[in-house]
C-alpha cells in the first residue's frame, strides 16, 4: 500500500520531466536570487540599470503606446485576476484541477506581495508617472501576481494535456502576458525595473510552491 501511494505521489509530480526535485531546485534558485536582487536594491548598486532601461523603455512615449501600455497593465490588474479565478471555479471541469489551486495561488501570492513590499519598504519612482499608484513598489503586485497566475496554469496545463499544441499556445500566451504586463509598469512610471525582475522571480517561485503542495496533498 505504501509503496503504491508513493508511486502515485511521484507521478502526480512530474510535470513531463519536471520532477519534485526539480522543482525543488529551481524554487531555490529563484528564491536565492530573489535575496540577492532586494540586496543590490536595498544598496543602490542597480540604480543606475533601472534608470537606464527606463530611459530605453520610455524613449518614444506618445498617446498610442501609452494607450495600449494602460490597457495591458489594466489587463493584469486586480480584477482581472479575481475574475479568471472564478470562471475556473465556476465551470465543473476546471474547478477542482485548475479552479481550486488557482485560486489558492492567487490569494496565496496578493498577501506574501503585500508582506514583502512592507518589509522591504521600497518607495516608487516618482518621475513621469502616467498613472496613480499607491504604496511601497517592490515586489511588483501586477508582475508577481500575473506570473504566479500563469505560471500555475502552464504548470498545471502541462500535467493535465500531453497535447503540444495546447501546451505551447498556453506557455506562450502566459509567459508573453507576464513579461508585458511587467513591462508596462516600468513604462508608466510606477514601477522601477527591479520591482518587475524581484515580481517575475517570486512570482515563479509561489506557483510552484503551491502546485507542489496541492499535488502532494490531494493525492
Amino acid at each position: 500500500m505504501q509503496q503504491t501511494a508513493g508511486s502515485l505521489t511521484n507521478k502526480a509530480i512530474q510535470i513531463g520531466n519536471l520532477s519534485i526535485k526539480a522543482r525543488i531546485t529551481i524554487f531555490l534558485v529563484l528564491i536565492a536570487a530573489f535575496c540577492l536582487l532586494t540586496v543590490l536594491v536595498k544598496s543602490g548598486n542597480i540604480a543606475a540599470f533601472e534608470s537606464s532601461v527606463h530611459i530605453k523603455i520610455t524613449r518614444n512615449t506618445n498617446p498610442i503606446p501609452t494607450a495600449v501600455m494602460k490597457a495591458i497593465s489594466n489587463f493584469g490588474a486586480v480584477g482581472m485576476i479575481v475574475a479568471i479565478v472564478l470562471v475556473f471555479l465556476a465551470l465543473p471541469v476546471t474547478r477542482v484541477k485548475l479552479g481550486v489551486p488557482v485560486a489558492i495561488n492567487a490569494a496565496f501570492s496578493s498577501i506574501l506581495n503585500n508582506v514583502l513590499k512592507v518589509l522591504i519598504a521600497r518607495d516608487r519612482p516618482e518621475l513621469n508617472r502616467l498613472v496613480d499608484a499607491s504604496g511601497y513598489g517592490f515586489p511588483s503586485g501586477h508582475a508577481m501576481n500575473n506570473t504566479a497566475l500563469y505560471t500555475i496554469i502552464v504548470i498545471i496545463t502541462f500535467r493535465l494535456t500531453e497535447v503540444d499544441k495546447t501546451r505551447i499556445l498556453i506557455l506562450i500566451f502566459g509567459a508573453l502576458a507576464s513579461f508585458l504586463i511587467g513591462v508596462s509598469r516600468v513604462y508608466l512610471g510606477v514601477h522601477n525595473t527591479g520591482d518587475v525582475l524581484a515580481g517575475w522571480m517570486i512570482g515563479v517561485a509561489v506557483a510552484l510552491l503551491v502546485d507542489t503542495l496541492y499535488v502532494l496533498v490531494s493525492h
